[in-house]
């Protein structure tokens, strides 16, 4: 199994040998080294997926693919990690303070092949086939990154943010901060982007074999619809998730918000499409600073944080008709599990390698590592 999943994992990168590094490469970190030289077998970049549009008798424009970056160590566990992020690639590479590992080099030492992703139309798969609209103002300010991804608050009126007590990030490391502030790219959250990017995954699997897909946050339904188009997704694990599926006319009733509202509980998909989620091991992970009830003072500027609690529910939800369904899917909030003070980003926090440790810990659970 070990042989056959390895020779289905590298195969499609010798294709691309030009990309490839020399054979056992040892990688000098600009970041403080970890307790060992981190030893890299092959690593390159390539985009994946796409279309060409146009004639090529007369002008033609490939467009909508991906951006792959990988790496790949000595003697890999035969199932990749498949990194994709919402904000940055940034989410997956190293810590704000650049004074920790990542997520990327943490799994490339426990013998992980490493897989990350710009999606369609973001990042360096930026050459998109239909025009993409990008203004600043509507984009998220620095006040607003502090309280929307639970660092914080910093209000309106308010010259400086009020961090949360014990929150896992070094606050008083303005180096930190300007980077924290500055990571966010442009997401484009429209369905024709979510079937773009779906479809280049896809493509993306059917060439690397099966692999774990790891999402955060935007990038969550992209996971759920993407196993609905490869057989090629191992397991799925999901930080923060911002929309769920469930089986058509199985949709629960909406969700009521702080502003007295009701928001759906997710999207209907056909059951075929549906029980490929039941196929694979999944699991949903929450930080801290999530509000467990309804709080009227939780709308405006503090909406954000009433959109998390209604997402833990909606991902129960979800996860309850998973395994309704037979399924095995489960829905972790941190601080029930004893680990608190963490953010939108614990893949970042300053105790990220307790977040890869439980991560670990569920790949072993389901026979993945």
């Amino acid at each position: 199994m070990l042989a056959s999943s390895v020779h289905t994992l590298v195969r499609p990168l010798r294709a691309w040998g030009a990309a490839a590094c020399a054979l056992f490469l040892v990688v000098a970190c600009s970041n403080p080294p970890g307790p060992e030289a981190l030893v890299i077998e092959s690593q390159g970049n390539r985009p994946f997926g796409g279309v060409v549009n146009g004639d090529l008798r007369g002008r033609a424009f490939a467009c909508d693919h991906g951006y792959l970056d990988w790496q790949i160590p000595p003697n890999p566990r035969p199932f990749p990690l498949l990194f994709v992020h919402a904000s940055s690639k940034k989410t997956w590479e190293s810590t704000f303070d650049g004074n920790r590992e990542g997520f990327i080099p943490i799994f490339l030492r426990r013998g992980f092949a490493t897989y990350t992703t710009d999606l369609p139309r973001t990042g360096q798969a930026g050459q998109a086939c239909a025009p993409i609209r990008y203004d600043p103002q509507e984009q998220w300010s620095i006040q607003t990154s502090v309280t929307n991804w639970r660092y914080g608050r910093w209000l309106p009126g308010e010259d400086a943010p009020t961090f949360y007590p014990g929150v896992r990030f070094p606050t008083d490391d303005p180096r930190a901060l300007d980077e924290f502030y500055r990571v966010q790219t442009p997401e484009f959250d429209a369905p024709e982007n979510e079937e773009i990017e779906t479809d280049a995954l896809a493509v993306l699997l059917d060439e690397i074999g099966p692999s774990v897909v790891v999402t955060h946050s935007s990038t969550g339904i992209r996971g759920w619809i993407t196993a609905t188009k490869t057989t090629n997704v191992a397991a799925i694990v999901s930080y923060e998730p911002g929309d769920f599926v469930y089986p058509q006319g199985e949709l629960p009733e909406p969700t009521p918000m702080a502003n007295g509202e009701r928001h759906p509980a997710g999207r209907e998909i056909p059951l075929d499409d549906f029980l490929s989620l039941t196929r694979m091991p999944i699991q949903i992970v929450w930080g801290d600073y999530i509000p467990r009830d309804i709080d009227p003072a939780n709308v405006g500027p503090l909406a954000t944080l009433d959109l998390r609690r209604r997402n833990v529910v909606r991902a129960e939800l979800m996860v309850e008709a998973i395994n309704r369904h037979g399924g095995h899917a489960e829905n972790i909030l941190l601080p029930d599990i004893g680990i608190t003070g963490n953010t939108h980003f614990p893949m970042l926090d300053t105790n990220n390698v307790e977040i890869a440790d439980l991560l670990s810990a569920f790949l072993a659970s389901q026979g993945l590592d």
